[in-house]
């Protein structure tokens, strides 16, 4: 807890990675609560869904921006710093958390199978009406693990800014 806390000291005393965050945070938390919300849309994503925003998907959605704002800014000042960020995990989670309520109710992952059909026609069944009704039964439990895997980035994010040495050498 300790280096989380120094990490997230180090990072916010630098002006670029500290604008970071909060652009990252304006922009995220608005995306996340238009986008989770589509499964009770049918698919629409935009500011109609803010109507439809669930105590669940609103502290996801705080969470998921949270956690990826906070990362963005730590990646910002490790690569200012001339370290490496971890950002593969950083960006599955993101991902799984954007294409989740898109890929339940709406038609993209029915067009993409068929898309697929046209290559393979074994997979012309109802594969599509499946993955759907999968991903639409266990939304919850796969943007969890959305959230998990953003905060593993944010921990391992964390640690680099930590471990990293911070000493400034004055020019004169």
């Amino acid at each position: 807890m300790r280096s989380i806390l120094e990490a997230l000291k180090r990072v916010w005393e630098d002006a670029v990675s500290r604008r970071t965050a909060i652009l990252g945070l304006l922009i995220l938390w608005p995306l996340y609560a238009a986008t989770l919300p589509a499964a009770f849309t049918g698919g629409r994503i935009g500011w109609v869904s803010l109507k439809m925003l669930t105590p669940s998907l609103a502290v996801l959605a705080t969470g998921l921006s949270v956690f990826l704002a906070l990362t963005l800014s730590m990646m910002v000042w490790l690569i200012r710093q001339g370290y490496k960020s971890s950002k593969g995990t950083a960006a599955g989670g993101a991902t799984i958390a954007l294409l989740t309520p898109i890929l339940c109710c709406s038609p993209l992952l029915p067009l993409a199978i068929g898309g697929l059909a046209v290559a393979f026609p074994a997979l012309a069944g109802a594969a599509a009406g499946r993955v759907q009704a999968f991903i639409a039964i266990h939304e919850i439990e796969i943007l969890s693990v959305a959230l998990v895997l953003t905060a593993v980035a944010f921990l391992q994010n964390a640690r680099r800014v930590a471990a990293g040495t911070h000493c400034r050498v004055s020019n004169t």
